[in-house]
């Protein structure tokens, strides 16, 4: 995120530090901003088509149908019909109608009035309609980081090709989080999950919704024994990642 300029409009995305920046986002605007506050909290109001992610230390107090995620050591405190997704060691004081998925056993809640806790999918319908993953044919749309030769980054042995259907033993037990089979999520996990790799490929993904294993409190990574692999996803279809990814390789290429 520090190579990403504050306050300048990024093709849907946006990133603010302090409230003045929040005040001055364009009404016209629609889609992510990301907050990073360092501890100085930013008021939002109600804006719709919004998607807030607060980062670090952030603090981001939410009214109306405001929608925040917040990560790492950030404290949001919710209010009205906002709805939050708390993960790592975040902190979440909730009031009104808000509604609270909890991503995190250490994530700090604390709930009133109306506020409730968002039970998190169980099923694989409840999974895609939480994550709004695409449903087509059968199957669930979703991704997957592996290496820019498409081979997988635990499995020097596997390797993925466009157009072509892997399949691979899977754990059918929804109590073990993190087994045998092949994992995908929706695009922004996999996104998070990559962010660490100097080098990567996400790839688009359709697998059977008949073969997806829903492990209990999942924060967004599933497994499958099946999936066909659509496409390469270009990382101008990555978001703000993309632009980091982007600028990273630049700048590593000496450009």
């Amino acid at each position: 995120m520090k190579h990403i300029k504050t306050g300048v409009i990024l093709v849907g995305e946006m990133v603010v530090t302090n409230q003045k920046e929040w005040d001055d986002i364009p009404k016209e605007f629609n889609g992510y901003i990301y907050v990073k506050s360092a501890g100085t909290k930013i008021i939002i109001a109600e804006r719709k088509g919004l998607r807030v992610v607060a980062w670090g230390n952030s603090s981001v107090e939410a009214w109306g149908n405001s929608s925040v995620v917040a990560w790492g050591n950030s404290s949001v405190v919710a209010r009205g019909n906002s709805s939050v997704e708390a993960w790592g060691n975040s902190s979440v004081e909730a009031w009104g109608n808000v509604q609270i998925a909890k991503y995190s056993e250490i994530a700090n809640l604390t709930i009133s009035g109306n506020a409730r806790i968002v039970t998190l999918p169980q099923t694989v319908q409840e999974y895609c309609d939480f994550y709004g993953i695409t449903v087509k044919d059968g199957a669930a749309i979703l991704y997957k980081g592996v290496r820019p030769d498409m081979v997988s980054f635990y499995d020097n042995s596997f390797k993925y090709s466009i157009g072509a259907t892997a399949t691979n033993k899977c754990d059918w037990d929804v109590n073990d989080q993190c087994s045998y089979g092949l994992h995908v999520s929706h695009l922004h996990w996999a996104l998070n999950f990559m962010r660490d790799k100097r080098e990567f490929a996400i790839l688009e993904c359709a697998v059977p919704l008949n073969k997806i294993v829903i492990p209990t409190n999942t924060d967004g990574k599933v497994r499958t024994s099946e999936l066909t692999v659509l496409r390469e996803v270009p990382p101008e279809e990555w978001g703000i990642y993309g632009k980091i990814y982007a600028k990273r390789q630049r700048k590593e290429g000496g450009a």
